[in-house]
């Protein structure tokens, strides 16, 4: 029987000598010694029972499973001291790690602080919870003991246990575990039988060693035979790849020659076999969308040509499942950068290259909407994984800070597409993503660590020697920095400006450390090595008086509560004005409310962010913005302000909870102050840069459950950002904000304040572009009522008759609600209301104000709806050349004119080629500046461009524009939205005038089911599904769909009785009538009803288009060539 004992003491002055070791080199060093003694004295199946004490048994359980691994002939020896150990006793081994306390009082080396090993025994280290997953299987094998001490161990004044209980003796099921009542390092000193411990840990040793003979024994038999069926396995694998019509039988190869052969060096590995599908990959890289990568970033060569082999090459016009490598680690361990100079040594070989920020779900989701943005698809949810799965072209998708454990991953993968996807992360089981492999990453290597702090401190001169003194504190630093590359740079830069010398800096860096054990934030050894390095520049500039220092300090904790990428610098200085006269936030940071005018806050914030910039704590890039990029931003030049987002988690988490709370408050009313209730559409582009902070501050609000002061300042905050998500299209995400503000604003100035009725009309505008219809005429109503009582003058109410009001306010919800009522379908009403808005606004405003025009325009709307053809068109010139001439052809205002005048011609059945024209230059436009997959251009411009196909016989580019657009609606909108029925209703006719009656059938009997009966839709949907039935000979449910159109027009007027749907069922019906025969009175009946029957019946049977249709007697309108795009 052999006994190992494995002790290393930590008690308070051991914790200062322990500087630079490691848990890998020295257990496999005792491995290896062990071993060799073993093998001398011809005892290699003696059994073995550990000892341990302290970091001893992270030792023993790293030993064991670096044991336990070599399985290679070549290696198998080392597999004997894992076969023949019985047991293992550990003395207060630090299982979960060592508590911050513990180490904070421990008295250290000379150099002041905790060394990089002591601060890897952290509770939630990453190097003991991977010691724990690799000592996890094999815990069955053996007897196992805890013990823990009962004593605290004496620090000067203050005592504590260096290992506590939970960590000494975690809840493992089936082992042993008791309490020794001594001090940590007494709990090991026996010095007689009565020595605390001694009885039963020799008791213990004692049962081990009965029970070991015939286990021992046991296990080497099965073990060999596992490894002999293991290896007879990975031959015949082998063999059957090189050979598949062979095997190993059949090469007449027995099982133990097997063996034999795969010990033998002679076999090769087969050589993974080249796709054959597609072509080589393209030369040309058309989208590269990454960040910049760190000029400096050096290394991991070989791991890097290793990844292009896991790749291989792209292929071009091929669809298939992406291929996922997963690249997980420490923080600030160069992950990143990895993936950014992999990306860029390799930009050739694909046609696109992308970066997603997955540090959460709503940034990840923005920065989906941006790539779907750039690719001209709009910002909708789904957007850009979309467009990645329909590309045949080969891509490169790195998803980056995907470190929840949380979040799913799945959302952003591309189902499909020609694509290679990187994932770097801290989470280690984010491998499952994985479908090709995986790095994990730690530190650098040590001579390319050493190499790179060298480099940056001191750039353009010769490495030192290593007999230079300098190469040892270099050698030092990186070491204590545990290798990794953010830190390493940051230590650099420090070194370099001069802030600390080379000599002084390991002195200041551990000094740093100590400080910062009693913080929060530490978590880890990777967590305070990035930390310190950042907190010593910090803490330099903080400690300055001048104003641009002070600045630094401030506009970093700004920063921190912002997305640390893409910062503009513009939203200081274009929130100043309004952010002076706020007096919501408690911090008021000096360089906004001291400068005079912007463009002082702008000089001030960039000489704050230059001194953050020479000290390495932000980078700043410059962007050149052109027309070519928006058509709604003038060229200019802006800055960006970016944080690594380890730096950003350490800028806002070294702040306390209340000191958080209020620079949260404070970056977001700078935010919100940033947006103009007008929501000038110059300023568009720029609020679209808001977005993912916006989300940073929200998401930072629900993560931390913090809970803002309700006070109007909030509402405002809360309205403004709700404002900001509608005009991006994210309607659902706006709603939940908007209905917050409009319930503040009530509460706290009452529902017939200015302000509160403004919150309602942006909630109201929401819940229209949502197809919320009940909801938007409820709030609407409410806004009529509380303005026909709440008139700005005493003149507003001498007015004739009194009860219909003209001021500005009343006739601006008249407006509102005509365009609503004229989606709900109650157009007579529409009609009433959008008259008395446009004459009482032409009244107080003119016939040009904006106001004015936007009644007129949704006055043509109901026009066109009720059959008004020509005075909707007449109304829709005067607006269009105003528009036009005030706003450009672009404008979205504009735009939706020209829409509309396509489709009254469409409607009309003349000009067919204008109507095209019109309709396809506003598709042409929206699909530039809103994106392929916004809901104007799905909705507004490719279902009524289907219309006017549909009109001059291009059926089936009709049917193939929709049949492209219902997935999209369907992913963006929902199955159930209003506008996926509007979609399927246009398809369903599209297919019946190209005669495709089964694919029409189902969508509209799901159109049917899915309409509300109030609505006029109801109406066609259900004279569209009696015309197919009529195909199909279905001529008794026909009439009966035809007859419950009748009942309901008469019940409740939906729909006028002579109007053009009414009249074409009418003539359905009379059809069907003379179809069956032997029903002469029905006929007769019905033609006494509608004398119009039995003219041009055939034609108004034809069409099931929703517009009514009613040709024109006349038409002198201009030609429409001037103004309109080419």
């Amino acid at each position: 029987m052999g006994l190992l004992e494995l002790a290393t003491s930590m008690d308070s002055a051991d914790l200062s000598r322990v500087h630079k070791v490691e848990l890998s080199p020295p257990s496999t060093q005792s491995l290896t010694h062990g071993q060799a003694d073993r093998y001398i004295q011809d005892a290699e199946s003696r059994p073995i029972v550990f000892i341990s004490h302290g970091f001893g048994g992270l030792l023993v359980k790293r030993a064991l499973s670096f044991s336990h691994s070599r399985r290679d002939a070549r290696v198998e020896h080392l597999r004997s001291i894992f076969q023949s150990t019985v047991g293992i006793l550990f003395m207060s081994a630090p299982h979960n790690g060592i508590t911050k306390q513990s180490l904070a009082l421990g008295e250290f080396n000379q150099y002041g602080g905790p060394s990089q090993f002591l601060l890897s025994l952290l509770e939630g280290s990453e190097a003991l919870q991977e010691i724990t997953d690799q000592f996890a299987p094999l815990m069955k094998t053996f007897f196992i003991y805890n013990f823990w001490e009962l004593i605290a161990t004496s620090f000067g004044k203050s005592r504590a246990f260096i290992v506590d209980r939970t960590s000494a003796a975690p809840s493992w099921s089936d082992v042993d575990q008791c309490g020794i009542n001594s001090t940590h390092s007494g709990m090991v000193k026996y010095t007689s039988g009565s020595s605390p411990g001694f009885r039963i840990v020799l008791a213990t040793l004692d049962r081990y060693i009965r029970a070991t003979d015939s286990a021992i024994r046991k296990r080497w038999q099965k073990d060999a035979e596992f490894l002999r069926k293991e290896r007879f396995a990975e031959f015949e694998d082998l063999i059957q790849s090189q050979n598949p019509a062979g095997s190993v039988k059949s090469l007449g190869v027995s099982g133990s020659d097997s063996a034999t052969l795969l010990d033998s060096s002679a076999i090769s590995e087969a050589e993974p076999e080249d796709s054959l599908d597609g072509e080589p990959g393209p030369s040309v890289n058309v989208h590269y969308l990454v960040h910049r990568r760190s000029e400096y970033f050096v290394g991991r060569l070989r791991l890097s040509d290793e990844l292009r082999t896991k790749f291989g090459a792209p292929k071009r016009k091929r669809r298939r499942k992406p291929e996922i490598f997963v690249i997980y680690g420490l923080s600030g361990s160069g992950k990143t950068q990895f993936c950014l100079r992999f990306s860029e040594d390799n930009r050739h070989r694909y046609w696109g290259v992308f970066c997603i920020d997955c540090s959460s779900e709503a940034n990840a989701y923005a920065s989906f909407a941006q790539l779907g943005g750039r690719a001209g698809k709009g910002q909708e949810i789904g957007a850009g994984q979309e467009w990645l799965s329909r590309s045949t072209d080969p891509w490169l998708l790195v998803l980056y800070n995907a470190n929840d454990p949380e979040m799913d991953l799945n959302n952003f993968i591309p189902a499909t597409g020609n694509g290679h996807i990187l994932i770097t992360t801290r989470n280690p089981n984010a491998k499952i993503y994985s479908t090709i492999g995986s790095f994990q990453f730690r530190g650098m290597d040590p001579e390319e660590a050493i190499l790179l702090l060298l480099n940056l401190a001191y750039p353009g001169s010769e490495p030192r020697v290593d007999k230079d003194a300098s190469w040892n504190y270099v050698r030092l630093i990186a070491s204590e920095l545990g290798y990794l590359a953010l830190a390493l740079k940051q230590a650099a830069y420090t070194i370099r400006r001069q802030l600390l010398s080379l000599e002084r800096y390991l002195r200041s860096l551990l000094g740093c450390r100590k400080a910062l054990l009693s913080r929060p934030i530490l978590q880890a050894s990777a967590d305070v090595n990035i930390i310190a390095t950042y907190e010593l520049p910090f803490t330099g500039i903080a400690t300055r008086s001048s104003i641009e220092y002070r600045d630094a300090v401030d506009l970093l904790h700004v920063l921190a509560f912002m997305h640390f990428v893409s910062i503009p610098e513009g939203i200081f200085s274009r929130s100043s004005d309004s952010f002076k006269a706020s007096k919501w936030s408690s911090i008021r940071p000096a360089a906004i409310v001291e400068p005079r005018s912007s463009q002082g806050v702008g000089g001030r914030i960039l000489a704050a962010a230059k001194v953050l910039y020479d000290h390495s704590i932000i980078s700043i890039t410059d962007i050149q913005s052109t027309a070519h990029d928006n058509v709604w931003r003038t060229p200019s030049s802006t800055k960006l302000f970016s944080l690594h987002p380890a730096i950003h988690q350490w800028a806002r988490e070294r702040l306390n909870d209340s000191e958080q709370r209020q620079w949260l408050e404070c970056t977001a009313s700078i935010l919100a102050h940033c947006v103009s209730h007008n929501l000038e559409t110059s300023g568009r582009a720029f609020r679209q840069l808001l977005l993912p902070h916006i989300e940073s501050c929200l998401s930072l609000l629900e993560v931390a459950h913090l809970k803002l002061s309700e006070n109007q300042e909030q509402c405002s905050v809360i309205e403004k950002f709700g404002l900001v998500f509608a005009e991006n299209g994210l309607w659902k995400r706006a709603r939940s904000l908007q209905l917050k503000a409009v319930e503040l604003r009530t509460k706290y100035l009452g529902k017939r304040h200015v302000e509160t009725i403004q919150a309602q009309r942006g909630l109201v505008n929401t819940y229209w572009n949502l197809f919320e219809i009940p909801k938007c005429l409820e709030v609407q109503h409410q806004i009529l009522i509380t303005n026909w009582w709440t008139r700005p003058a005493w003149r507003d109410w001498v007015t004739w008759p009194p009860w219909k009001p003209v001021h500005i306010p009343y006739c601006i919800a008249l407006d509102d609600l005509t365009r609503s009522l004229w989606l709900a379908g109650r157009r007579q009403l529409s009609l009433t209301a959008g008259k008395r808005a446009v004459d009482g606004l032409t009244r107080k405003l003119g016939p040009d104000d904006p106001l004015t025009l936007n009644a007129m325009f949704n006055l043509t709307r109901t026009y066109l709806h009720i059959g008004e053809h020509e005075k909707s068109y007449d109304l829709l010139e005067v607006v269009l050349e105003k528009r036009t001439r005030f706003f450009g052809t672009e404008h979205p205002d504009t735009l939706m004119t020209m829409n509309e005048m396509g489709m009254n011609l469409c409607a009309q059945r003349v000009r067919l080629d204008d109507a095209e024209r019109l309709v396809s230059a506003a598709l042409r436009i929206r699909k530039r500046i809103l994106g392929e997959e916004h809901a104007y251009t799905l909705l507004w411009s490719v279902n009524h461009l289907s219309k006017v196909y549909c009109e001059v016989c291009r059926h089936q580019e009709a049917v193939d524009m929709l049949e492209e657009a219902v997935p999209v609606v369907r992913r963006t909108l929902g199955e159930t939205h209003a506008g996926m029925l509007m979609t399927k209703s246009n398809l369903s006719r599209a297919y019946i005038l190209c005669e495709r009656w089964r694919d029409a059938r189902p969508l509209l009997e799901l159109v049917c089911e899915q309409v509300p009966p109030e609505m006029p839709d109801w109406v066609h949907a259900q004279y569209g599904y009696a015309f197919i039935l009529v195909h199909g000979g279905d001529l008794g449910e026909a009439e009966a769909r035809c007859d419950a159109i009748f009942e309901k027009v008469s019940d409740t007027g939906v729909i006028a009785m002579d109007s053009a749907r009414v009249l074409a069922t009418a003539d359905l019906l009379y059809k069907i009538y003379r179809t069956q025969g032997g029903r002469e009175a029905d006929p007769a009946g019905l033609k006494q009803r509608f004398p119009h029957l039995g003219r041009e019946q055939a034609e108004r049977a034809r069409s099931i288009d929703p517009i009514p249709l009613k040709p024109v007697r006349r038409r002198t309108t201009r030609d429409l060539d001037d103004g309109l795009p080419k």
